[in-house]
């Protein structure tokens, strides 16, 4: 057989080569058992051909420890713990690939930010963003502006409704001619009076309504008109109507003045506040009232020929050098109901309209009295009496006295309401107020109102 180079050391015989050194341990290599070398023996004609060990799948056998030192077996793996798994499933802190892909990762975005449709897209996503905050800022600010301006507006038109009405009670005064004044003389007082109704219609004009109440504004300047234009027809034709014969014709021209007056109440009521309020609701303003304002012709009845003869005896009295006396140079008496308000709700009552009262334990009626004469007047009493039509011998009957009121004057009593209303039926409401020495007229002295008190 041929030489085979067999690097390997013979039995007995020492390895030339040092033992490796593994971990601080010197390794030899391991004993060679007897069993391991009988392959070796076999060997014909001492050629010293190493035989190949036998087949079965086994490893070549280590040559043996010369030493006498096993090698040390190598210890069986150690299972991986579930925590080193989970850790290195979860991409912990020390794993060079979990670290590698949180670096791909930031590497990635960097690289799509890089990228010029990326950013074209983030762009349009801030710009997108900036805008809608720009909308929302503008918008807040036009719906504070809007709110301001309807606060402002309706600030401006009660002021004005506020003087309109204080000009309807001078009217009422000068009609009552506590000083005896001439046809003239009362003409020049309510012409001067007509002035400064005017100037309140040019208020009205320079308003700038905002929202829906341009055309109510119309309506409350159309209103305003007819006041002035009823104190102005007063005015020029009063001294012709006092001259009339009969009292038909003089009270039948002043009860058609009396019908603008009451126009100017409707339009006001029916034509500004119902749309102001509708107004309101559709822009969504809570925090501001519409001013409901004061009839400036507070007793309607004054439009009917009849009703407007109560007036003639004040104005065809004369008083002292011509009218030119102090307060009680005349010699007229007499007191009337200005107005009759439900409370604590302020709701106005008017004769011969239905009007519904909230029920309350607060309820009261409120009633404004004037001194139409020359006198200071004192002990007066006023009665408000509540019935049903269901039951009208049912009354409920309540009084208030009112200690004194000077000439030309107005104040009010307030008397409670009824004790035991009945909810959601109508029934009527009479204000009497006791007449004075020496008053003629009492015509004005009692209204009768329809209410139905409701919960």
């Amino acid at each position: 057989m041929a030489d085979v180079d067999d690097d390997r050391p013979r039995p007995g015989e020492p390895s030339a080569e040092p033992p490796e050194s593994t971990g601080g341990l010197r390794r030899f290599p391991p004993r060679r058992r007897p069993e391991d070398d009988a392959w070796l023996e076999d060997d014909e004609g001492g050629t010293d051909e190493v035989r190949r060990p036998p087949s079965g799948g086994g490893r070549e056998a280590p040559p043996p420890d010369d030493l006498g030192f096993d090698e040390p077996e190598e210890p069986p793996a150690r299972p991986r713990s579930s925590s080193s798994s989970r850790r290195r499933a979860s991409g912990g802190r020390g794993s060079g690939r979990g670290g590698s892909r949180r670096g791909g990762s930031r590497g990635g975005g960097a690289a799509v930010l890089q990228q010029p449709r990326a950013r074209l897209l983030l762009g349009v996503v801030f710009a997108a963003i900036l805008i809608l905050v720009i909308v929302l800022v503008v918008r807040d600010c036009q719906r504070d502006k809007l709110e301001d301006s309807y606060k402002t507006y309706l600030n401006d038109v009660a002021s004005i409704t506020s003087q309109s009405a204080d000009q309807g009670k001078q009217l009422r005064q000068i009609l009552n001619n506590p000083r005896g004044q001439n046809p003239p003389q009362l003409s020049q007082s309510i012409r001067q009076l007509a002035g400064d109704a005017s100037a309140l219609v040019t208020q009205a004009e320079d308003l700038d309504p905002p929202g829906e109440l341009a055309t109510p504004n119309r309506a409350l300047i159309r209103s305003l008109e007819y006041r002035v234009n009823g104190m102005t027809s007063l005015s020029q034709n009063l001294s012709t109507l006092l001259q009339a014969k009969d009292d038909e014709t003089k009270a039948a021209g002043i009860a058609e003045v009396m019908k603008r007056f009451l126009t100017s109440d409707v339009i006001y009521s029916d034509e500004f506040v119902g749309p102001a309020k509708e107004a309101l609701e559709k822009d969504d303003i809570t925090g501001v009232e519409v001013p409901t304002g004061q009839p400036f012709l507070p007793n309607p009845g004054l439009v009917d020929t009849d009703a407007a003869k109560s007036l003639l005896p004040a104005l065809q009295r004369r008083g002292s050098a011509g009218g030119g006396g102090d307060d009680n140079s005349g010699n007229l008496r007499g007191t009337s109901i200005v107005s009759t308000e439900a409370l604590p709700s302020e709701t106005r009552l008017t004769p011969g309209t239905p009007q519904a009262v909230q029920a309350s334990d607060q309820l009261k009626w409120r009633v404004t009295i004037e001194n139409g004469g020359d006198f200071t007047e004192s002990g007066i009493v006023v009665t408000a009496s509540f019935f049903y039509p269901s039951d009208p011998k049912a009354v409920d009957e309540k009084q208030a006295q009112l200690d004194e009121i000077a000439p030309t004057q107005t104040t009010t009593v307030e008397i409670p309401g009824p004790t035991t209303p009945v909810f959601g039926e109508q029934g009527t409401l009479r204000i009497e107020v006791s007449a004075v020495s020496g008053e003629t007229n009492t015509d004005n002295n009692a209204a009768e109102y329809p209410v139905k008190i409701t919960i």
